[in-house]
């Protein structure tokens, strides 16, 4: 059973969870909002194990500021960013919060890259708030 699905603009990628996230964090590092094209992004993060991708994706891969791979997996049709993996957290894929379907779901716990947020976004004083990327 699905405890969370997803789908890009198009539907020709879409994706089922069977867990619940491990994690939630509104990410302002630069990466993240070139990528998403917006002051921020959302991410959930889940074991691959956890997740069923359905239909074709493309790839891009960077080096983020620590030295890690960056893989953003996106709809090579409609260009919708679905999916991010790091390579120094195995075993772990995080989906992007703009394409799941059940929207209670999105409760972000911490917003990280503070030192790279865009000035004017507003920010919930509720979630913790840090400058860097967590040793989790």
């Amino acid at each position: 059973m699905s405890i969370l699905s997803g789908n890009c603009l198009c539907n020709k990628v879409s994706y089922s969870c069977n867990a619940e996230p491990s994690a939630i964090f509104n990410c302002h590092c630069k990466d993240c909002r070139k990528a998403t094209g917006s002051v921020f992004g959302t991410n959930l993060f889940f074991s691959e194990n956890n997740v069923e991708i359905n239909g074709k994706l493309s790839s891009f891969k960077h080096i983020s500021d620590s030295g890690s791979t960056m893989t953003k997996l996106f709809c090579p049709c409609c260009g919708s960013l679905m999916f991010g993996k790091n390579s120094s957290k195995k075993n772990v894929i995080s989906i992007r919060a703009g394409t799941v379907d059940q929207i209670n779901k999105i409760k972000p716990t911490i917003n990280i890259f503070m030192d790279s947020k865009v000035p004017s976004t507003i920010i919930d004083k509720k979630l913790k708030q840090i400058n860097r990327m967590p040793k989790t």
